[in-house]
């Protein structure tokens, strides 16, 4: 008798994010790992997504619970256990699925994983869970490194803002030119948008896939969080058809922003695949974007222009709602490595600052190592700042200024 494969009584959605979780361990973004390995299946992907995310979220909560109903540290579990034990514990304290389910997945994933032999010790464990709780700074979820330095700087209020960076982050889009329009195509599919200052939306939770919503393919609106477009428009008043370098420009929403209001938008990136999206977008969108690959360690560009941004790379410390894998991958010595980098590539883009114009400096974190110290090394006036930290409405996190440079002659 031929033989054929046994086929897997997990989930593939849960097998998935199994493996993402395991990517990131690793050193993989979660948004890369779940890309690579979500399955196609809407209902699958979207599962895979929520628990990774979740987890990641939670992982200081859910380890915590993990740690004591094992009696072992994370460190002495193998890989898939761990990954297999981290959702189910997720899936028990923060998810409709009936706990029967929830253990009986867990213990499945053990076994596709190739962790057959832990599938005694997975189902203990995870009906043992339900007798221990965290202490309150494992419920926040965030290093303690990172914690200490927020309440230093912001009192009780960083308590807040650690808390509503392990709830779901809110998406928003940002409309083209026809808010009014925007909103009554959302509305003729029976989904209500939120409307924001300055033209954004806040969708509401489980609208779908972006891709798929009203307006998008038609490029009426694009994704773009309101902190960065507080960024965008630090930039101030542009004259039709002003002349803008977008320097660190992928994803793209800030080349967007700018294009929408009327600029000539050039917008250069590190890396030649994330740039090429960012052209894909504005062709979408119809805005004029022209896009160059360009390492702004390396040196300037041979023009000048009459505003240039600088959103520069940096910890990402202010977007850990919207990207919760950053918390576990950054340690505290990555702000001044990023403060170093970050006062390179601005000294290289303020030398594409025309006499007497303007430089927006920004980062998407609150650390000020990154943020302030590096824009006043520049020595230029400073003409505007934001800063939006702690964040109290689930918005990313930035701090920014716009900064004039010295007339011709000064």
């Amino acid at each position: 008798m031929p033989s054929h494969p046994t086929r897997s009584k997990v989930n593939p959605g849960r097998l998935a994010a199994a493996q993402a979780l395991m990517s990131v361990e690793r050193g993989e973004h979660a948004e890369d790992a779940l890309a690579r390995l979500a399955p196609r299946d809407p209902a699958d992907r979207g599962l895979a997504w929520h628990l990774v995310f979740g987890v990641l979220r939670n992982r200081s909560a859910v380890d915590s619970i993990l740690q004591q109903a094992a009696k072992r540290t994370t460190k002495n579990l193998d890989p898939e256990v761990l990954a297999a034990l981290r959702m189910g514990i997720f899936e028990l304290r923060r998810s409709r699925v009936p706990p029967h389910a929830a253990v009986d997945q867990a213990v499945e994933t053990c076994r596709a994983l190739g962790a057959g032999h832990a599938a005694g010790f997975a189902n203990a464990v995870l009906r043992n869970q339900g007798s221990f709780e965290p202490d309150d700074d494992a419920r926040l979820g965030h290093p303690a490194w990172l914690a200490h330095r927020w309440r230093r700087r912001y009192g009780p209020a960083a308590d807040v803002w650690m808390a509503s960076n392990n709830d779901p982050a809110p998406v928003y889009i940002v409309a083209k030119e026809d808010p009014a329009g925007v909103s009554r195509m959302f509305q003729h599919r029976g989904l209500v948008i939120t409307p924001e200052e300055g033209g954004l939306f806040r969708l509401p939770d489980g609208a779908g896939a972006v891709e798929e919503l009203p307006g998008y393919a038609e490029g009426q609106w694009w994704v773009m969080d309101p902190a960065a477009v507080a960024i965008a428009d630090l930039v101030g008043e542009l004259p039709p058809g002003a002349e803008v370098l977008d320097t660190c420009a992928a994803p793209g929403g800030k080349s967007f922003r700018l294009a929408s209001r009327g600029a000539k938008v050039f917008s250069t990136d590190l890396d030649p695949a994330r740039l090429e999206r960012v052209q894909e977008g504005a062709e979408r969108l119809d805005l004029p974007v022209w896009a160059q690959a360009h390492d702004w360690t390396t040196g300037p560009l041979d023009r000048v222009f009459p505003f240039v941004l600088v959103d520069a790379p940096c910890t990402g410390l202010g977007t850990l709602r919207r990207h919760p894998d950053i918390r576990w991958r950054r340690r505290q010595e990555d702000i001044a490595t990023n403060a170093a980098r970050q006062w390179v590539i601005l000294q290289n883009a303020a030398k594409c600052v025309a006499p007497g114009g303007a430089i927006v400096y920004a980062v998407c974190s609150p650390e000020p190592e990154e943020g302030e110290d590096v824009a006043k090394q520049l020595g230029w006036t400073i003409e505007a700042t934001f800063d939006n930290a702690p964040a109290t409405g689930g918005e990313d996190v930035f701090w920014g200024c716009r900064m004039r440079a010295p007339a011709a002659g000064a």
